[in-house]
């Protein structure tokens, strides 16, 4: 049953309204943190060790990457060592929890009005609800590895700073990042399916376009055409990873760093709000 919408009905004229957009989703909260629940229950429903697979699953990757750069690769991984002679670890474990947050998220954000057509057939609401209640169980699944990022940085031997409490706002950048990437991403593939497809090549060449496995340093050092650098660092993502190692390991993250994630993270979230509201009452009629 969808909380009460404050009036009698939700109207077309409603879902096209763009500065109601905060409101109505504050309104239906109740069926966002239902939709929330319902996927954190649905995908740890039969698992044995249910919920542990938030952490289990970035620890594995973590141990089989590390294994590779540090053993089979030692050799030639000269980042190996991470950023600021950090153990390897804690540095791709950085990336990894931050990284799966955003990918896990635009996944399924882009398949959620198609996940529930027979709700978005039958009842009008504010349908952004959908690719933004996405967002949610990847958010537990980060808490979590916050928590086990912060341990296994303590047990290798670094130290908590207060230059951790930059972690809120950076991550508060990458949320609306993906919000607006959710809601263009969600309406965008009930009107072309290819959309999917596109999204997963894209966060393929995402992940190594960003420094998860390695310092953005090196692409300075490499060597490569300007073209390509300058390119590789229209990357945002690139921006804020270097931020949150940079608070990680004892440092202020330079605001320079943060200018253009800023930038972009607000273009995005105002163009998916813009886009969404304006097809969303046709939504229904492409399902």
């Amino acid at each position: 049953m969808l909380p009460a919408m404050g009036t009698s009905t939700y109207s077309s004229r409603d879902a096209r309204r763009l500065s109601g957009i905060l409101s109505d989703i504050a309104q239906t909260r109740g069926l966002l943190a239902q939709l929330v629940l319902r996927d954190i229950r649905v995908r740890y429903r039969y698992t044995a060790v249910g919920v542990l697979w938030a952490v289990l699953e970035p620890l594995a990757l973590m141990a089989v990457l590390a294994f590779v750069f540090s053993f089979v690769l030692a050799g030639r991984a000269d980042f190996a060592r991470g950023a600021a002679g950090a153990p390897y670890a804690v540095f791709l474990l950085t990336g990894l929890v931050f990284w799966q947050f955003t990918a896990t998220s635009l996944t399924h954000a882009a398949a959620s009005i198609l996940d529930n057509r027979n709700l978005v057939k039958k009842v009008c609401f504010p349908r952004e609800v959908l690719p933004l209640a996405a967002l949610g169980y990847p958010l537990v699944n980060l808490c979590i590895g916050v928590l086990i990022l912060l341990g296994l940085h303590l047990i290798l031997g670094g130290s908590l700073s207060p230059s951790l409490l930059w972690l809120p706002p950076l991550f508060a950048i990458q949320v609306l990042m993906t919000a607006g990437l959710a809601m263009l991403l969600s309406c965008g593939n009930v009107h072309f399916r290819d959309v999917g497809y596109i999204l997963a090549v894209a966060l393929l060449l995402g992940f190594y376009a960003t420094p998860i496995l390695y310092p953005s340093s090196l692409v300075a050092e490499a060597h490569l055409p300007g073209w390509l650098v300058w390119a590789y660092h229209l990357n945002p993502m690139a921006w804020l990873f270097d931020s949150y190692r940079a608070e990680l390991f004892g440092a202020t993250p330079p605001l320079t760093l943060l200018v253009w994630p800023c930038a972009v993270a607000l273009l995005l979230f105002v163009s998916g709000a813009v886009v969404f509201r304006r097809l969303s009452p046709t939504l229904s009629d492409h399902l």
